[in-house]
């Protein structure tokens, strides 16, 4: 059966998604244990690795946000890719701090070139070959490389050393990297026929106040994302008779993020964007919360599948939404919110990874946890309020100009 160019193009683009974000930044949550226990890493230390590949996602974002030449776009594309094999393999050749600082950095540019480019590349193609421009598939790309990565740790942890598994992850990621090479589209034979026939919005964008809001509780969002992400394993196997345990965690994780952005798409249909923005917010908290109680593998295995199914959520959501809101400049929009979501995942696991060695114990670090996402709950609220008003506003406005 030959495949559709549509099948190929979207295929690609959840490679990159898996290279990118899958391999070069997830791989790291199931090798913390192997790293701490054959070299003695520190919480300390962990916790900066990860922020560093935050802060090199979140300069990504900021640098693709300045970008609007699309050759530029997909060029920086095929490097973020290779750069994602690079680093992966190169985190096994030193065991220096500072290298590994720098190689985390470099990842998390990679991982800002397969999500947000990714993102964004796709979606012109969809729009300009009259297909359906939806990004559910696209962002199943996190669940799958989630999988990939607890897989495969616990295939190759007991036979291999920490250094051996990176490796062994970068091979992987080269061997992916094949299909997304030979079916990336050439982006320039597909630019002209549907260019004036695009739904143009006329009504006013929401005003920078809603912005801000928003960005702030997603802020908010990016801080209880990445706590989990960073940690969850290290959680798990320092509790009683969860030793070893850690990979089946993160499966269910992945196993629960990889079909969420299409579970929501369905139930935002149903009950309305906001209504399940909310819901994900609140069962994100949860999957937090539920990691301060009493331990044990169910409770564990409730929050991890809970954990996996809201925050992929928030993200689809919230993207779509500003995509809808801010129609004529939707990449810049989104482009201010990730700043936010990224700013936060710099923060996040440097503070509790300090805290967490400190305390011995993550707990402190879950109860911020917790009260940051309770913060933006609110916030949240807050921007929906800000926005009915402005819409009342500018209906008023209209009704008001028609009887003069």
């Amino acid at each position: 059966m030959k495949l559709s160019e549509q099948f190929k193009v979207q295929f690609a683009c959840v490679l990159g998604g898996v290279i990118t974000v899958g391999i070069a930044r997830f791989a790291y949550t199931p090798m913390l244990p192997e790293m701490v226990e054959d070299i003695g890493l520190t919480e300390t230390v962990a916790g900066f690795l990860a922020a560093a590949n935050y802060a090199g996602y979140l300069s990504g974002a900021l640098l693709i946000s300045l970008i609007h030449n699309l050759q530029l776009k997909v060029k920086l594309y095929r490097y973020g890719l290779m750069a994602a094999v690079f680093t992966t393999l190169c985190m096994a050749a030193t065991t220096h701090e500072w290298l590994w600082y720098l190689l985390r950095y470099i990842s998390g540019l990679s991982s800002a070139a397969g999500i947000l480019l990714g993102a964004g590349l796709l979606m012109h193609w969809l729009r300009h070959n009259n297909a359906k421009a939806e990004l559910g598939i696209f962002f199943s790309s996190l669940g799958i490389g989630i999988v990939l990565t607890a897989i495969t740790a616990q295939l190759i942890k007991v036979e291999y050393t920490w250094d051996e598994q990176w490796v062994i992850y970068g091979l992987l990621s080269l061997l992916l990297i094949l299909p997304v090479m030979y079916w990336f589209p050439d982006f320039f034979k597909s630019t002209t026929s549907t260019e004036h026939s695009e739904h143009k919005e006329t009504q006013s964008p929401p005003s920078k106040k809603f912005l801000l809001t928003l960005q702030a509780a997603y802020f908010c969002a990016g801080f209880g994302y990445v706590v989990t992400a960073t940690f969850l394993i290290a959680i798990v196997e320092l509790l009683p008779g969860m030793k070893g345990l850690g990979w089946g965690v993160w499966l269910l994780v992945g196993i629960a993020a990889a079909p969420g952005c299409w579970l929501w798409d369905i139930y935002v249909r149903k009950v309305g964007l906001w209504s399940s923005l909310f819901q994900a917010y609140i069962l994100n908290m949860t999957s937090t919360a539920l990691l301060l109680c009493d331990p044990s593998p169910a409770i564990i295995s409730i929050s991890a599948i809970i954990y996996g199914l809201s925050f992929i959520g928030i993200v689809s959501m919230t993207l779509s939404m500003i995509g809808r809101l801010y129609p004529d400049n939707s990449s810049r929009s989104m482009s201010h919110l990730t700043f936010s979501y990224g700013l936060a995942q710099v923060i996040a696991p440097a503070l509790v990874g300090v805290i967490a060695e400190k305390n011995e114990s993550f707990t402190d670090g879950l109860i911020i946890t917790v009260v940051v996402m309770l913060i933006g709950i609110g916030l949240l609220a807050r921007a929906v309020i800000l926005l009915k008003e402005e819409k009342c506003e500018q209906l008023s406005q209209v009704n008001g100009s028609k009887t003069t």
